[in-house]
């Protein structure tokens, strides 16, 4: 009988017992070694799925632009602002410079509860048109408006999709492309928001002489045209395979991966990346860790979202004051409203120029490197502004001082502009993703209002009138956060989402000593007998 079995065929369809962790294993080292040009190679399918999505970040890019210009744009302060003098022209009253500037920000903050809502339970594709259609509704209060309070109304509604894309366009990316690709498609997405920005200024530029109240209701219709160009995208695009695993769905996530990659991969190779996407989520649900906001603050998960929220929060406190009111910073600084918006303008275009070259250094360098050089960087710049402002107010002295400005954004654009998307996105644990990126945001946007409330009656004239002295204060900003970067920022670069929850469970390793540690399988097995005892 032993005899006839062994002398049996071999079934190619018995199915053999695979270990998962293995599978995990080796899936993680395949990621170890894959390189850029072989990944865009393999993965070229979902890169450009994620350059769509992305695209949603545009609108919050061209919003905020807009709403900060809003304050120097001469038919809008026609219309809605009051005569001050023969210099200052008409202006708006600093109240309502401030709730327009905030109307936007707050929409934000509930937007993006409800986004991290709607994508736990809905998923990144039906969420996404969800708050689509919300918005195509919203933007017709803004252009109908014939008062501020009006617009405020339309802006705080609008203001509640953008808080979704914001909040999802960067997950979503991060969780579709394999490690090594990760930072490059973050940069597109701070591209789309440079892109939004851009046309926000390029539409006011063109629109700059038009006293009429088409010169500001344009640029309100204008919104309406991404939402068109997105919709049908967002239908034809994958769900996230991590989102599908987070919902047991596993042999769809495995259908979503291999939809997603080319180039010879085998099903072998798909399995093994789904099997680390459960196991990196087992590993998790190991650690006892629940799905709530209040998870985001117990255990290893406090420093995860300290950074998260850090890293983006740094965006403004970086420009503080200066950065959410470019335009009107121009025009401050001594130059007319023409040429306020073709620095500014150009201010678009070299954010989308340092972007693309930001490429080369995110693929060479470490999240860590950049901030703390950037933040070094980018606080000589401000410091530099503050001393040229104490020279008497001259044509020159304007330019030089838009000028300071303008380099220190190509310095941000290299640094900590793509780098706190890359970090909010890696950083957090997979199943708190949605948690941790929306309390990134509105940390994000907690810094925004500050600057919103505190922007006018610094730079306005009628109120602090300080000008580029502002920088003084900026720069000692930047110099705590140096600080904070040193000793709180780990490196995450080329690293898995498993591996970082090691990384993060060793609560002896400083945020200095993550590049320098290797992971190991011994790492990973103390981890499963660590987690099996808690």
């Amino acid at each position: 009988m032993d005899a006839e079995k062994s002398n049996r065929p071999v079934d190619d369809h018995i199915e053999v017992a695979i270990d998962p962790s293995e599978d995990a294993r080796l899936a993680t080292a395949e990621e170890h070694r894959l390189t850029i040009r072989e990944g865009l190679r393999k993965h070229y399918k979902a890169c450009l799925w994620c350059m769509a999505i992305s695209l949603t970040v545009v609108m919050d890019g061209y919003d905020g632009a807009l709403l900060g210009s809003l304050s120097a744009f001469p038919s809008f302060r026609s219309s809605f602002g009051r005569y001050v003098d023969a210099e200052s022209g008409y202006q708006l009253d600093a109240h309502w410079q401030l709730a327009l500037g905030c109307s936007s920000p707050v929409g934000n903050i509930v937007g993006i509860y409800l986004g991290a809502y709607t994508v736990d339970r809905l998923g990144y594709k039906r969420s996404a048109l969800l708050w689509l259609t919300w918005l195509t509704g919203c933007i017709f209060i803004s252009f109908f408006a014939k008062h501020l309070s009006v617009i405020f109304v339309g802006e705080l509604l609008c203001g509640i999709s953008w808080g979704v894309f914001a909040t999802l366009a960067p997950p979503y990316a991060a969780e579709l492309c394999p490690v090594v690709l990760r930072g490059l498609v973050e940069i597109w997405v701070v591209m789309c928001w440079g892109i939004g920005q851009l046309l926000s200024y390029s539409v006011l530029f063109t629109l700059n002489h038009n006293t009429t109240q088409w010169g500001w209701r344009i640029p309100f219709a204008i919104q309406w045209v991404w939402p068109a160009i997105i919709a049908p995208l967002v239908l034809f695009a994958p769900e996230s395979p991590w989102w599908l695993v987070r919902h047991g769905r596993r042999e769809e996530a495995e259908r979503v991966v291999k939809r997603l990659v080319t180039g010879g991969v085998t099903d072998e190779q798909v399995r093994r990346s789904v099997a680390l996407m459960v196991e990196t989520n087992r590993l998790e649900q190991s650690m006892h860790e629940g799905v709530g906001y209040l998870d985001c603050f117990r255990g290893t998960n406090r420093w995860r979202t300290e950074i998260a929220c850090a890293a983006w929060s740094a965006q403004l406190w970086c420009g503080f004051v200066i950065a959410s009111y470019s335009t009107y910073f121009f025009e401050l600084a001594g130059l007319q409203s023409e040429d306020a918006y073709k620095m500014s303008v150009g201010q678009g275009c070299l954010h989308l120029l340092f972007n693309i070259i930001s490429v080369f250094f995110v693929a060479n360098f470490g999240r860590r490197r950049l901030y703390l050089s950037g933040l070094a960087f980018m606080g000589l710049m401000m410091f530099l502004l503050g001393f040229v402002a104490l020279a008497p107010q001259t044509s020159a002295v304007g330019y030089a001082s838009s000028a300071i400005f303008l380099i220190w954004n190509c310095g941000y654009q290299l640094t900590v502009g793509p780098s706190a998307y890359i970090l909010v996105s890696e950083v957090s644990s997979t199943r708190l993703r949605s948690k941790t990126v929306a309390l990134a945001r509105n940390a994000y946007n907690v810094s925004l209002l500050i600057n919103y409330f505190v922007s006018p009656y610094i730079l306005n004239p009628s109120q602090g009138n300080w000008k580029g002295k502002t920088g003084f204060l900026t720069g000692g900003i930047i110099i705590l956060f140096g600080i904070w970067t040193f000793f709180r920022l780990p490196e995450t670069k080329g690293r898995t989402f498993e591996e970082l929850d090691i990384l993060f469970s060793k609560k002896e390793l400083k945020a200095r000593d993550f590049k320098s540690y290797e992971v190991g399988p011994e790492d990973l097995q103390d981890h499963k007998l660590d987690t099996s005892t808690c």
